[in-house]
């Protein structure tokens, strides 16, 4: 019998995707292969995500809205020589940056994440703005950079009547539910809780949707 070909991830990289559980629009930035699953890192987040809870944009069947411009201000640069919080009088060398922007169902928050550098043996370290300490003292100079933040409307959730999928369907995310239980297992992350929370409430949502169209019939 001819070998079959080995299964191939469904995005790449760069790919732009609506996550169908919290409804925001990402990049894909990774891909990881975990028991024979395909995860997905999006917008360079330390969370993977499962492949059926991720639609194309151009796929998707929804409106999607700018909700709301987030300011962010960053008083460290690139380059820059910081102190560490519980580091001592050790240096490091500021060599990147990113914020991650989180959006739950009536509660939101911003963390800035510094890369550090060590600059006696190049030791690489991840820490919150709140953890870094100037070395120079004197004039405070930062920018602030305004990120639009574009969410799809959760109201199109469960599945239009043309059967038009905007969302993974209920055995799709059985299966996600079943990948996020595995990681959760695996890693002991418990985001990775958290996601199968969701997947729960999104079945729910999708039950009392039948229900109700049941009762109208």
């Amino acid at each position: 019998m001819p070998m079959s070909a080995p299964k191939r991830p469904k995005f790449s990289i760069g790919d732009v995707v609506v996550n169908t559980l919290y409804g925001t629009v990402g990049t894909v930035t990774g891909i990881q292969q975990v028991d024979g699953t395909f995860l997905y890192e999006i917008n360079h987040s330390h969370s993977l995500f499962a492949e059926q809870a991720l639609v194309a944009l151009s796929e998707f069947a929804g409106d999607l809205w700018i909700v709301e411009e987030v300011e962010i201000e960053l008083p460290f640069f690139l380059g820059e020589i910081v102190r560490v919080r519980d580091y001592g009088g050790h240096l490091f060398k500021v060599v990147g940056v990113r914020t991650e922007i989180y959006r739950y169902y009536g509660e939101g928050w911003e963390e800035t994440i510094y890369e550090l550098k060590r600059l006696t043996d190049g030791w690489e370290i991840e820490v919150p703005l709140e953890d870094i300490i100037p070395v120079a003292l004197g004039e405070e100079t930062s920018v602030t950079l305004v990120q639009d933040i574009v969410i799809a409307m959760p109201a199109l959730w469960p599945l239009p009547a043309d059967n038009r999928s905007s969302g993974p369907s209920v055995d799709e995310l059985l299966d996600v539910y079943n990948d996020y239980k595995a990681l959760y297992e695996w890693f002991g992350d418990e985001q990775y809780k958290q996601m199968m929370e969701t997947v729960v409430q999104r079945l729910r949502t999708i039950v009392n949707h039948q229900n109700i169209e049941t009762d109208k019939g």
